[in-house]
């Protein structure tokens, strides 16, 4: 029978054995685990830093500041796992002076094991303002944006509300879609046509859809200028050449597509559209109101009356005018306006007009004072040591931000090449 002192050596070996397969299993699984736990935490904090950044913007706005964007335009995350393994053997004491038998004279096994990991991502940031972002920031939305909001199940009045600054002349609180001013501004009829399209379209008594329509370039051209190539070059630009009644003259067509309000047949008659025709001086009785966008701006019929129209000429809004518009929003604390921070328009009457009411039922973000935000916050940014917050109860309020954040990114979600970034590597 050997000496029972051996077997240490074989503890030993299992031992060694059993960590480095752990190490060796884990380091297999790292990746695809590590993607698990950090993918959505990577999501949540991107969407929560683009919430505030334009919560944060808004706040500003209303106080007559700077907004500033700047995005995250990737993230590189790297990961490192390392780990070491090894067993001391614990001798007895003392030692012995036979140097042949030292392996057989210690009773115990110590084993040591080493983990550690690192995680590196690095960041890319892309300041939003050069000029090709500030351009498109300034600039009204186009035609195409307004039909693909039409098209989504998007409310009509919320979308009308956001992005339309007047329809036939009948202003949306347009001195309220700039800075502030010191008169209150006129949105009442507005907010009431809005009201009533969005009833007629859930009743189903008249519905905006879009429409493609071939709209000419230019005036006609005589049959012997069309040459052979003409056709070819006019596809490659999206247009064609179609001829005039008697094939002497042609003329350059594009297809676009527009939005018209159809109304119903059986509702011709009914009360809310009387009453919607009578605020947008529209021709009461039409089946079709074709929806065109204005290059000028047509006077308010309330203050010059002109002859009615049978169409709806709609002046749209740059994403800086959306901004503006939800500014205010914003509840201003009374001593911010006492301070003159920020400035509230004045009633005829010479009381204070609460600039909410503009945006009442589609948009408020309150303020609160404290250390810590409202335990009802959906969203918040602190400032001026006060806390700016989106109550988690108004879904009217989340609906609409979310949807100004998701059209904003066509503003400032794709940058022209040269665009300055930031890239921040971010360390252990």
């Amino acid at each position: 029978m050997g000496d029972p002192r051996s077997k240490p050596i074989p503890r030993l070996m299992t031992v060694v054995a059993g960590l480095c397969c752990a190490l060796t299993g884990g380091a297999c699984s790292f990746g695809p685990q590590t993607l698990e736990r950090s993918h959505g935490r990577y999501n949540e904090a991107i969407r929560r830093v683009d919430e505030e950044q334009l919560l944060r913007n808004l706040v500003h706005i209303r106080y007559n500041e700077t907004p500033l964007n700047l995005n995250v335009s990737s993230i590189a995350a790297q990961y490192e796992l390392s780990g070491t393994a090894e067993a001391k053997p614990f001798f007895i004491s003392p030692n012995p002076s036979n140097s042949n038998v030292i392996f057989r004279t210690f009773t115990s096994i110590l084993p040591d094991l080493s983990l550690s990991g690192a995680n590196r991502p690095t960041l890319t940031l892309i300041p939003a303002d050069n000029s090709e972002a500030v351009k498109q920031y300034l600039t009204p939305i186009a035609p195409e944006t307004l039909i693909l909001l039409e098209q989504t199940s998007w409310p009509a009045a919320t979308v009308l509300r956001l992005w339309v600054e007047r329809v036939n002349g009948v202003p949306n609180a347009a001195t309220a879609s700039g800075p502030q001013r010191d008169f209150p501004p006129d949105f009442v009829r507005f907010r009431r046509a809005t009201e009533l399209l969005q009833q007629v379209q859930d009743l189903g008594l008249a519905v905006v859809v879009p429409v493609e329509q071939m709209v000419p370039i230019g005036g006609p051209l005589p049959a012997s200028a069309i040459t052979a190539d003409s056709p070819v070059e006019a596809a490659k630009n999206g247009m064609e050449f179609r001829p005039n009644g008697d094939e002497t003259a042609w003329s350059l067509v594009r297809k676009e597509k527009r939005l018209v309000l159809e109304v119903n047949p059986v509702a011709l008659d009914h009360p809310l559209l009387d009453e919607l025709a009578g605020l947008l001086n529209l021709r009461p009785g039409l089946r079709r109101y074709e929806i065109v966008v204005a290059t000028g701006m047509a006077p308010d019929p309330a203050k010059a009356p002109i002859p009615p129209s049978d169409a709806l000429q709609v002046n749209l809004r740059s994403t800086a005018q959306v901004n503006y518009y939800l500014s205010n929003g914003v509840e201003v604390p009374c001593e911010h306006l006492e301070a003159g921070l920020a400035k509230a328009p004045t009633n005829p009457d010479g009381s204070p007009f609460d600039t909410r009411a503009v945006t009442e039922g589609l948009f408020t973000v309150h303020s609160a004072r404290g250390h810590k935000p409202p335990p009802n916050a959906f969203i918040s940014v602190k400032y001026r040591d006060h806390w700016y917050y989106i109550d988690d109860r108004d879904q009217e309020s989340k609906t609409t931000f979310a949807l100004v954040l998701a059209l904003s990114r066509l503003d400032f979600g794709r940058q022209p090449p040269g665009a300055p970034f930031l890239t921040l590597p971010v360390g252990r």
